[in-house]
């Protein structure tokens, strides 16, 4: 039988992830949360693999960005250069790298939580004290992750049926159509957004002040465990990044 792990477990471990990789500057040790990230992922059975066949659009938008954000970098370090206007530099390879591993950690801790039951993520910020409202939005908001990348991968198809092959498109010309379809995606989303909203007021949501809860988690040892080690291995590793 397989150990099921408590969500505010996760919550955790991907709120350690994200502290980690915004806070830590050393390309290297950004390197290393990406690859402690991918690990935890597997690790909490997150079909990786699957999940890159089916939302690789979404990894290539990522990388376009870095590649964009690299090439408008400038230093002293030129590594390519067309026309005396400098194209790629080294500080610019090492903005672009650690950009696209801390979307792709982003990314991958919506995906940790996503393999928990939403009822089971907050009921778990409940037992921590949090107003349900709270938990509940915080909850939702996780839920439209995945909503997010159905809606950009439905937007890629419908641009492919009428006839535009991205294989055959200039980056140039990739990077603004990719561009063109975050807006309707982002009103797509605030549209699900409304709905649930009228849905939630229609049912008498937060009529009564307080609420009886049937779900109660329960921490088990590990748990404690997996949340102490990442709060440890957290702080070791930003001392670590800032002395080196």
């Amino acid at each position: 039988m397989v150990y099921k792990i408590d969500p505010r477990t996760k919550i955790i471990l991907v709120l350690c992830l994200t502290s980690m990789v915004l806070i830590v500057e050393n390309i290297w040790f950004v390197i290393g949360i990406g690859v402690i990230s991918v690990t935890c992922a597997l690790f909490m059975r997150v079909e990786l693999f699957d999940l890159i066949k089916r939302y690789h659009r979404i990894l290539i938008l990522i990388l376009t960005i870095s590649l964009v954000q690299s090439i408008f970098t400038q230093d002293d370090q030129v590594l390519l250069e067309v026309a005396g206007i400098s194209i790629l530099t080294e500080n610019g390879i090492k903005l672009g790298v650690k950009t696209f591993i801390r979307m792709l950690v982003i990314l991958t801790s919506g995906m940790i939580m996503s393999t928990s039951n939403y009822r089971e993520t907050i009921q778990g910020l409940i037992q921590w004290k949090i107003p349900y409202k709270i938990a509940f939005m915080t909850s939702l908001s996780l839920r439209f992750i995945p909503i997010f990348m159905e809606e950009f991968q439905d937007s890629m198809v419908a641009l492919q049926l009428k006839g535009i092959d991205f294989k055959k498109i200039p980056l140039g010309e990739k990077t603004r159509i990719y561009v063109y379809l975050l807006t309707p995606i982002i009103l797509s989303s605030l549209k699900h957004a409304e709905e649930i909203a009228i849905a939630m007021e229609s049912r008498g949501f937060g009529a009564y002040p307080k609420r009886v809860e049937y779900l109660v988690l329960q921490l088990k040892g590990r748990d404690y465990g997996v949340m102490a080690g990442s709060v440890l291995i957290s702080i070791v590793y930003v001392t670590l990044s800032l002395i080196i």
